[in-house]
């Protein structure tokens, strides 16, 4: 095979990989009860009880997820999200939260359109990060960072920019 060929497979292969650049979405009070984060096209509502205080968790379902220019939204039941832990994908077609309940969380993939859960993945300890295209979840973790685990377990994410 020639030298050209050979670039140009490797150049369609590297444009094939998926560009997911999930990124935190900033989710701030638009009223006491009613918290919000914003990308260009999506919004994502939570409700919150608690009236005092500093919020770092939303345990009242459901979470709603809804264009940017308003309309019918649509619903998540179940959890307790954080607060910290919600990313959109550059497309703004993918939401990533993490919930927790009492026996451990988990990270949840959501399409923004119809609220269908596209994945999900266990977290028994709740360190993980996204490094690049990579979901990287830590276990047997001494402290809440990944530096401080014994292992890590990588999901490389999909041209669906869901973990494989």
């Amino acid at each position: 095979m020639n030298r050209s060929l050979l670039l140009g497979l490797a150049l369609l292969s590297a444009s094939a990989q998926a560009d997911c650049a999930y990124r935190a979405l900033a989710i701030e009070p638009e009223t006491p009860a009613l918290y919000v984060g914003a990308g260009e096209r999506v919004r994502v509502e939570f409700d919150n009880y608690k009236l005092d205080g500093e919020v770092d968790s939303f345990p009242e379902p459901p979470l709603r997820i809804r264009s940017a220019q308003g309309g019918k939204a649509c619903e998540v039941e179940g959890g307790i999200w954080l607060r910290n832990a919600v990313l959109l994908d550059a497309g703004e077609q993918r939401l990533l939260v993490q919930s927790f309940s009492g026996s451990g969380g988990e990270l949840t993939f959501y399409d923004t359109s119809s609220c269908a859960q596209l994945a999900r993945v266990e977290l028994p300890e709740a360190s993980w990060a996204l490094q690049g295209e990579q979901l990287v979840i830590g276990r047997n973790c001494s402290a809440a960072a990944l530096a401080h685990c014994a292992e890590r377990e990588v999901h490389t994410l999909n041209q669906q920019c869901l973990p494989q």
